[in-house]
């Protein structure tokens, strides 16, 4: 063709540009509209963040609409939100995840969890304001080193009435930790329980570098979990929450109490009973004794539990939930935001339990008693090189705990167990690499030279990545970048 004609024949660059346009915008990936049943109890401040995106219509983002709606759905206990999963009405449930481990051998795996959302470590043992108990923190004021004082605190408790919440039945193994500082508790155990890492090998105490921690003759020293229960040392009160706040604020009814949820554990604090023990005592005085691993390898939290052929069958919806709980935390933790976060929480929680927490109190339980993990923590949760809690390892010696106590099967796998149940694992390695592939198209994105419609595309893709939806983020991109 003559140079004329083709110069004559070819679009100008106000013709292609519109057209081109279009065409892209054509070509935008669509994120479909889908309801999800969702439901949560509102007793405690790491149930009640899922009414965060709710109240400040982050759902809209992801063309998700929650249902029951009217209202949401709340749950009175963790049973009935698993029956609620299993019978395939609904999606997705905060749930307590130890909770599940007595039943791997059967139902558990139909309702694994998609995300790890914290780490309760606020079990405590308080102690009313008019008690003449001594705390750990005040006999170690006396000279005590901490060991001692934590002996001398817990031996007050032997003999004594502890009001606690009947749903502790299940998760004795938190007051045998403190239990545990007592001589007679190592005279008088049953059996020793495996301490195991995810491969199957037994754990040894380790020092502060990470290095096996030797006793006086140079031996490693493996972390000792037994079958004695701290029943039988106290006398358990088993009333609800509820009443233990009602009890508390009568002077001279009851000494001691051990709240089963945070909310409950922070008021009665600040209407004057201490902590006569807890973890974060052990935590930060001893973090290298048997009673600090007891307490280390038994902790849990609450994980968002999904109906598994849902997540099979929904995946694109499954990665749009995880992004919501993810932006959660984020604001929860965002200096700028948490206060109006911790202020939903707050009142969420005062209108369904009648408590009168302050906004503030939401704030000193995800920062000292229940602490989440955000986006970036997940990485260390999962990979056992890096320092952490990592549920593989916990998990592993709850369940053989169970075998021992004959609650499972003595010859259940335990790691293929867990490997088929933690399904949040596989969900976050699938997510980082939709992150990884978005980071990529990013940088590829910076260097071209790109059409209106393209900026358009990139524009909403950074959007959903900024909200921690990396699927719809990288999808957008491939859109955008694609030809």
């Amino acid at each position: 063709m003559p140079e004329a004609d083709a110069e004559e024949a070819a679009p100008t660059a106000d013709e292609t540009g519109p057209l081109q346009d279009e065409a892209m915008m054509m070509e935008a990936p669509e994120i479909r509209e889908a309801e999800v049943a969702m439901g949560f109890n509102a007793c405690c401040a790491d149930t009640a963040f899922w009414l965060i995106p709710l109240e400040l219509g982050w759902w809209d983002d992801l063309n998700i609409t929650i249902v029951p709606n009217t209202p949401t759905y709340h749950f009175t206990s963790g049973d009935e939100a698993i029956a609620w999963l299993r019978s395939g009405e609904g999606n997705v449930a905060l749930g307590w995840v130890p909770g599940l481990f007595g039943s791997l051998e059967t139902s558990a795996q139909e309702t694994p969890p998609i995300l790890l959302a914290d780490m309760y470590v606020g079990y405590a043992v308080l102690v009313a304001p008019d008690s003449p108990s001594k705390t750990v923190p005040e006999f170690m004021e006396e000279g005590l080193a901490f060991p001692e004082a934590a002996q001398a605190a817990v031996r007050q408790l032997v003999g004594a009435d502890i009001y606690i919440s009947p749903g502790s039945i299940d998760q004795a193994q938190y007051l045998d930790a403190f239990f545990a500082h007592l001589d007679e508790w190592w005279e008088a155990y049953q059996q020793d329980i495996p301490s195991v890492d995810g491969e199957g090998n037994p754990l040894v105490l380790l020092d502060r570098d990470g290095e096996p921690l030797l006793d006086e003759d140079g031996n490693t020293q493996p972390i000792r979990i037994t079958t004695n229960d701290w029943r039988n040392y106290a006398n358990p009160q088993y009333v609800n929450d509820s009443a233990i706040v009602e009890f508390s604020a009568v002077p001279g009814r009851i000494e001691y109490a051990v709240p089963f949820s945070a909310p409950i554990l922070v008021q009665m604090m600040r209407n004057g009973w201490d902590p006569l023990i807890n973890f974060g005592m052990m935590i930060e005085n001893d973090p290298f004794s048997q009673q600090t691993a007891i307490a280390n390898s038994t902790v849990g939290g609450i994980g968002l539990l999904a109906n598994r052929e849902w997540v099979n069958n929904n995946k694109d919806l499954v990665y749009r939930v995880l992004s919501a709980a993810y932006r959660t935390f984020e604001f929860l933790d965002d200096p700028e935001t948490q206060h109006q976060g911790w202020e939903i929480e707050a009142n969420l929680i005062n209108n369904y339990r009648r408590l009168s927490l302050e906004p503030e109190d939401i704030g000193t339980i995800w920062d000292q008693i229940d602490p989440s993990f955000s986006w970036e923590d997940q990485e260390a949760l999962w990979d056992l090189d890096l320092p952490s809690y990592h549920p593989e390892i916990v998990y592993a010696t709850q369940i053989e705990r169970l075998k021992v106590r004959g609650v499972l099967a003595g010859d259940y796998e335990t790691q293929a167990g867990l490997k088929e149940f933690l399904l949040a694992q596989d969900l976050y390695y699938e997510m980082k690499e939709f992150e990884a592939r978005a980071d990529a198209l990013f940088e590829s994105a910076s260097g071209m030279d790109l059409s209106a419609g393209q900026v358009d595309l990139i524009a909403q893709a950074q959007h959903h990545y900024d909200i921690y939806n990396f699927y719809d983020a990288l999808r957008f991109l491939e859109a955008a970048l694609s030809g």
